[in-house]
């Protein structure tokens, strides 16, 4: 008991060291904020912009609150993809040196970089590329297609190439919970809304299987005619490569996969030389620096909002509030602010969602649907707007998405895990007592009676009508025509332009392009673009926290982290969340290819 108290102190005492030290440091920002900010800093004369691509980038705005909080302190994708566009046409930007040999970026973010990377390389200025190993004995196709959209490769050389191919594994656990006494009852709609399917079924549906087979099959054509247009070479041969690998250096030299072999120190000598008396400056710091050139005050603004996670109904109006999902009140409130704000033009929407709560997706739909009567609606997908992601968008006037989004699950579904046989087992007596016939439908002592199934059907079929509909209308198609490629499939973004989900592949910057030409500006001239909701000042966060007795739980939050361990589950963890969720639920699996 001695030893507990003394752990218990221990704790308390180092939560209140970490709040004292906040508030002291924090008041002391905020102070100095309100003093007024400096102008930005000089920029060398000569710089090479350095990229870290292991650290990768994140998803989210510019200038988020408490990044920290949720272990999210790196650039974000769209600060490092405006800045490699901005270098391009800077002067004092002579070249990129990035380094890569892992990366956790999702495949649709590595074809925004590697859109702006080979966008950057029609400057005439080097984009080069260092890496100890592209994978270790391991696979890694998709850190090598990132590779590839650099001018010159050097990997060390006892480093490998992990050409590999790519693949998808699923765990299928009906077998295990039957022999345990538990049941996953599902309902779904339709036969392609697998996202449960493997608690419920013991070996994959012919439907996920034709889906999965083809989703797949999109991604490696992608990589190989990526590749193969990169490298200057031959489909045929970049198959081979692949086929063989993961490939030593040399062999990876020999076959034109990469440029030279070298270490750290040369590769820098190399860069020094070629561009000499150059100074390295990471992204965030390029950031700070003032344009090369004065330019005219650009005349337009235009609101992005970020659609990061699962869609769920709520707010949170927290000092360190979660960056992890879609909160249904929040976001459609920033979207009303949006379209009301006189000053905004147009309303951007990045999505990166695999969907949620059809309920909650619904009110954000409305939301956007009445904005867009005011000014034009433009999405761009991230790695996946898929399920309710896709409701989001299907009112846009145009959305984008890379040839690799995952998108679609035009679809619905709902159910409960059943540990009536688990608790027989372990001779457990569950009593209920209720009022009304339907009070213990989704008890999870009890399955569906035929009564519940009846009306469960009922109201999963309403939901799914509900999202044809609306998908139908937003793509101005006919409800019978949206069916095909509706259904619960999901496509990769090449295959839903020709199924007509999507209006044009192209990543971030080429909606932000688009939109500019919509606003009749050309694609060389400035708009603003303007964060929905606005980031609060960090200290001035940290302030209001200790102000109103937020930081707890703001430590709390922060440390919500440790329960991403779960995650490694990957696909097991998904179906797992998935069936504690109440109400009918549009979501897409996550898929990881390997």
């Amino acid at each position: 008991m001695k030893f507990i108290g003394k752990l218990l102190l221990g704790i308390l005492a180092s939560v209140g060291f970490f709040v004292v030290v906040s508030m002291s440091v924090g008041i002391y920002f905020v102070m100095r904020a309100e003093e007024g900010g400096s102008a930005a800093p000089s920029a060398p004369d000569k710089m090479v912009l350095e990229l870290d691509l292991d650290e990768g980038f994140v998803e989210g705005a510019t200038g988020r609150y408490f990044e920290g909080f949720s272990f999210h302190s790196g650039t974000t994708l769209q600060d490092a993809l405006i800045s490699i566009r901005r270098a391009k046409d800077d002067p004092r930007v002579l070249g990129i040196v990035a380094n890569l040999s892992s990366q956790s970026m999702g495949l649709a973010q590595t074809q925004d970089v590697r859109d702006v990377i080979t966008e950057f390389r029609t400057s005439g200025k080097p984009a080069l590329l260092y890496s100890e190993t592209i994978g270790e004995g391991t696979p890694a196709t998709a850190v090598y297609y990132l590779a590839a959209s650099f001018g010159e490769l050097w990997v060390q050389p006892s480093g490998n190439v992990g050409l590999a191919g790519i693949g998808i594994e699923q765990p299928f656990l009906k077998g295990l919970l039957d022999r345990i006494g538990v049941k996953a009852n599902v309902i779904q709609r339709k036969e392609y809304k697998s996202a449960m399917e493997n608690l419920s079924n013991s070996r994959i549906s012919p439907a996920n299987r034709e889906a999965l087979e083809a989703l797949l099959g999109s991604f490696f054509d992608q990589f190989v005619s990526g590749i193969a247009k990169d490298r200057a070479l031959d489909p045929a041969i970049v198959r081979r490569m692949i086929d063989k690998g993961p490939l030593l250096a040399q062999e990876a030299l020999a076959a034109k996969l990469i440029d030279k072999i070298g270490y750290r120190d040369e590769f820098d000598a190399s860069v020094d030389e070629r561009i000499p008396d150059a100074k390295a400056v990471s992204i965030n710091k390029y950031m700070s620096f003032a344009p090369a050139k004065d330019r005219p005050e650009p005349k337009k603004h235009i609101a992005v909002i970020h659609a990061i996670g699962e869609i769920t109904r709520g707010r949170d109006d927290s000092s360190f509030r979660s960056n992890d999902g879609v909160l249904s009140d929040n976001f459609a409130e920033a979207v009303a602010d949006a379209a009301q704000d006189i000053k905004i033009d147009a309303i951007l929407l990045r999505i990166d969602s695999p969907g949620g709560s059809y309920v909650a997706s619904d009110t954000i739909w409305r939301e956007i649907v009445r904005a867009k009567e005011k000014k034009p609606i433009i999405v761009s997908m991230g790695n996946t707007a898929a399920s309710g992601g896709y409701f989001l968008a299907m009112p846009a006037d145009r959305i984008f998405a890379q040839p690799a989004t995952i998108t679609g699950s035009i679809g619905v579904i709902m159910g409960k895990l059943v540990f009536a046989g688990a608790l027989e087992k372990l001779d457990v007596n569950w009593e209920r007592i209720s009022f009304g016939e339907s009070a213990g439908m989704f008890s999870a002592a009890t399955d569906f009676s035929p009564k519940e199934l009846t009306r469960l059907n009922e109201l999963i079929d309403a939901a799914y009508t509900d999202f044809t509909t609306k998908a139908a209308k937003g793509r101005g198609r006919e409800v019978a025509d949206l069916e095909r490629s509706a259904r619960g499939r999901v496509w990769t973004g090449a295959d839903a332009l020709k199924a007509g989900l999507v209006d044009e592949l192209g990543g971030f910057g080429r909606a932000i392009d688009y939109t500019k030409e919509k606003l009749g500006l050309q694609p060389t001239d400035s708009a603003w673009l303007v964060p929905y909701p606005a980031p609060e000042d960090p200290w001035k966060s940290l302030l209001k926290a200790v102000q109103e007795g937020d930081l707890p739980f703001g430590i709390m939050s922060g440390m919500k982290v440790l329960a991403k361990l779960g995650e490694q589950l990957g696909p097991l963890n998904a179906a797992s969340k998935a069936m504690t969720r109440t109400g009918v639920q549009m979501y897409a699996e996550p898929i990881a290819v390997k």
